[in-house]
């Protein structure tokens, strides 16, 4: 398989990507880093390129973009997926506003009404600001508290080997001080990002960690704001009577389960079907437009590097965002 990763890498260079999809290319598979010239060339490119432009110029001045949940967490995303670094200016200021709402000093704007009336602004804001802050950051020492509920909430609720949703709904008392008829379960988006182990530390135990990765793959109808339908169902890049988005969407869930320790019962079974996806070029294309384009325009072959990149990155073991 890494044979395989690096021979599509080379192809993609071969096509003369335009500069964000050639800094990610050489930045995450090819191992440049900021001591090369080239990473700077390239960097510096990326950095004046309208996409991130346009962010630079229509993020408030509290450090984020109206409306927060969607279209903020949207934005870290794609700039995070153009391979800007924690220390850019946009990622700078929405990281210091993402911990002044951790530390009660700022607010989303924000409500949507639920069975009790904390679910939202005690539970749901700071998981997902949480959430998003690590992605930009994940050692940021404000997320221990976050954290440290989440892992709790993950272990009792899997603490029978298999999901218990009372359970989940007990362990959210424990953290928060009150009971809801709609948990928000371990194995939601938010929650995995926080969850996600890193090289030097696995937040959750190794029983959790097989529980939650096999409840996710088998028994989760879909990930929450990622993907709709069972994560172990394989998805053709192509298919009749389906969304045409279905296969990237699928390929997104897989990339965030694939973070956890106990993907690597699911690995190879599903790895060799996504490379079974490519065409005969051993490249991969979205039959439409996708929420994470590189090049200045869907069109050509920009469209296979685009989706290539993606396909790569979970290949790779990165997160696709």
């Amino acid at each position: 398989m890494k044979t395989k990763v690096n021979d599509s890498v080379n192809a993609l260079l071969d096509m003369s990507p335009e500069p964000i999809p050639r800094f990610v290319l050489l930045k995450e598979f090819k191992g440049i880093t900021s001591n090369d010239s080239e990473y700077h060339n390239l960097y510096e490119q990326v950095c004046n390129h309208r996409y991130i432009k346009t962010y630079e110029a229509t993020q408030n001045e509290r450090g984020f973009w109206k409306p927060f949940h969607g279209y903020t967490e949207a934005v870290i995303r794609k700039l995070l997926s153009f391979g800007l670094d924690k220390e850019h200016i946009c990622l700078k200021r929405v990281a210091d506003y993402l911990v002044k709402v951790l530390n009660n000093e700022e607010e989303w704007n924000q409500y949507e009404k639920q069975d009790h009336p904390l679910w939202y602004s005690k539970m749901f804001v700071p998981l997902v600001s949480a959430a998003m802050l690590s992605l930009i950051d994940k050692d940021d020492p404000v997320l221990q508290n976050q954290r440290q509920q989440w892992i709790h909430i993950a272990k009792v609720s899997f603490a029978d080997g298999t999901y218990d949703r009372n359970k989940n709904i007990e362990a959210i008392n424990d953290c928060f001080g009150f009971y809801t008829k709609r948990p928000i379960a371990p194995f939601n988006y938010y929650s995995l990002l926080l969850l996600t182990p890193d090289d030097n530390c696995s937040y959750i135990d190794a029983v959790t960690d097989k529980a939650l990765v096999d409840h996710f793959m088998n028994e989760a109808e879909g990930l929450g704001y990622v993907y709709n339908n069972k994560p172990s169902d394989m998805i053709p890049i192509t298919a009749q009577n389906r969304d045409s988005r279905d296969f990237w969407h699928w390929i997104r869930a897989l990339s965030i389960i694939s973070q956890f320790h106990s993907w690597s019962a699911y690995r190879e079974k599903y790895y060799d079907y996504i490379i079974s996806q490519a065409n005969e070029d051993g490249l991969w294309e979205f039959p439409k437009k996708f929420d994470f384009i590189l090049s200045n325009a869907w069109r050509g072959k920009n469209k296979v590097i685009d989706s290539s990149v993606y396909v790569i990155r979970m290949l790779k073991g990165l997160r696709a965002f």
